[in-house]
């Protein structure tokens, strides 16, 4: 049942439930399921540090397992004091993913010296794409210039024979008239 509750949570253990002939409410699952004791905590040895908002400004700090995804612990505010608190309680922390913030930087320094801080994903492509756009915005009036200049005029072709279909790329062409070699 546990299991099921685990899974499904409430609404959709409940169903589950009933569909082996075991009736509990959504409420009792649930209340079930907040018996079962936690599984002991393990130091991850990646770990990932993020701050989220609650409401109002308030913001808090969220710990995953970077390696399980896994959710660790969670508390308010986002202050260094207890994260470096943290990581002193739990030594083994190897690596830490975290954001630029100054704040989670001096928690991770003070509370594992040793582990190697490191740029999460998400704000590694956030700034690279903020600072691709900087540079195109700056160089805006430079891009002209630096486009190839423009072929010199065709030679007259022969006309085609009427009744010759015509081959042309529109503004309503497709994909596959594109990718067809052009033939005369």
């Amino acid at each position: 049942m546990e299991d099921i509750g685990a899974v499904l949570a409430g609404r959709g253990g409940s169903r589950m439930l009933r569909i082996l002939n075991i009736r509990l409410s959504r409420v009792a699952v649930l209340s079930q399921l907040m018996r079962v004791p936690l599984p002991p905590l393990v130091t991850p040895r990646v770990l990932g540090v993020d701050d989220f908002a609650l409401h109002g400004g308030t913001y808090g700090t969220l710990l995953v397992d970077a390696t399980t995804r896994l959710p660790l612990t969670l508390w308010e505010g986002r202050d260094a004091e207890p994260l470096g608190r943290w990581l002193r309680e739990h030594p083994g922390v190897e690596v830490a993913c975290r954001d630029g913030s100054l704040t989670y930087r001096q928690g991770i320094a003070g509370g594992a010296p040793d582990a190697v801080q490191v740029s999460d994903r998400f704000h590694l492509w956030q700034g690279l794409s903020r600072r691709v756009q900087d540079i195109a915005s700056a160089h805006r009036g430079c891009l002209p210039a630096a486009l190839p200049r423009p072929a010199r005029a065709v030679p007259h072709q022969p006309r085609r024979p009427s009744g010759t279909p015509r081959r042309t790329v529109g503004p309503h062409a497709t994909p596959a008239d594109c990718s067809r070699p052009f033939r005369p």
